[in-house]
């Protein structure tokens, strides 16, 4: 399966979205894992397991690096190049849909949601009232996923853990958007704001992506 979609958003930052349709064999002809990426996909299971080399596959075509760039994860579970440390990527994944986003230059993050009710049931634990307050009751379900997008997408730019996502990570108020939009959002942490701005689109099979960069110290 080709890529389903890529961007690239300015000179800096490129975007791709996979979509799932290969068995385990088709990866494992086209590439090897790394020992610590072998020892990551013994401990999944299931569709699990393609996600995770789809996400992999992504990143590859996304860097256009011969040979393949292996991954390698840190203390915090957050993956990265060993060979290029500079480099900045977020990887994401839900059911049959992969998403990855490479910036030579700044942090960046990226998140993939299948739209389903039960979102309504955690979001008071991860979403503060002012963040509540504007969702619009009409497209409710779609709101809550774009901010719980919102807020992996930072936690994975931010990469050292230790983040409190409804006290912390703050999303402010924009106008939602039927098909695409955008938003800032930031985190604050040891004295410090760090601001993202992104955007979000939807898919017509019921998927939403998120996507963001950091832009700014305070």
């Amino acid at each position: 399966m080709p890529i389903f979609y890529r961007e690239n958003l300015g000179d800096d930052i490129c975007l791709g979205i996979w979509e799932i349709e290969e068995e385990e064999i088709w990866f494992s002809e086209k590439w090897q894992l790394s020992d610590d990426e072998r020892h990551r996909l013994n401990h999944l299971k299931g569709r699990k397991r393609l996600e995770f080399l789809s996400a992999r596959h992504l990143v590859h075509l996304l860097t256009e690096l011969e040979p393949r760039e292996p991954l390698q994860t840190d203390i915090n579970g957050k993956p990265f190049f060993p060979h290029k440390p500079n480099w900045h990527f977020s990887i994401s994944h839900s059911h049959k849909y992969a998403t990855a986003i490479i910036s030579k230059n700044r942090k960046v993050g990226i998140d993939i949601q299948l739209i389903v009710p039960q979102m309504r049931k955690v979001a008071s634990r991860v979403f503060s009232p002012e963040e509540l307050s504007f969702v619009q009751k009409d497209y409710e379900l779609e709101m809550l996923h774009i901010f719980w997008g919102i807020k992996e997408a930072v936690f994975k730019a931010y990469g050292f853990g230790g983040v409190d996502f409804k006290e912390q990570i703050k999303i402010q108020k924009f106008d939602f958007q039927h098909t695409n939009g955008k938003f800032s959002s930031y985190l604050i942490k040891e004295n410090r704001t760090l601001i993202y701005e992104g955007y979000y689109c939807f898919f017509p099979d019921g998927y939403v992506s998120i996507y963001l960069s950091e832009v700014e110290q305070v």
